[in-house]
């Protein structure tokens, strides 16, 4: 009964948003937007041997490409009418 509880940290918080985030992407079928949020995923962990400023650099860089990842609005607009071919 002596074992030492795991920290709960904002990595957690961060792996959980981009897990949020990819799924939000598969929903529209932009794979970027996967990809970027699978990676936030994986550089927030907190074993990752990154520095804070390193690991900053990439989540920032992750959540930039995931903006751009998705298609036009009108695109996604007529996917979620269902009228895109």
């Amino acid at each position: 009964m002596n074992e030492q509880k795991a920290k709960f940290t904002w990595h957690y918080y961060v792996m959980a948003f981009g897990a949020l985030l990819a799924m939000l992407a598969a929903t529209l079928g932009a794979s970027g937007g996967i990809v970027s949020g699978l990676a936030l995923i994986i550089i927030s962990h907190p074993r990752i041997p990154f520095k804070s400023v390193t690991r900053i650099f990439f989540m920032i860089i992750f959540v930039i490409l995931y903006v751009f990842a998705f298609p036009d609005a009108d695109v996604v607009r007529e996917i979620m009418i269902g009228t895109h071919k």
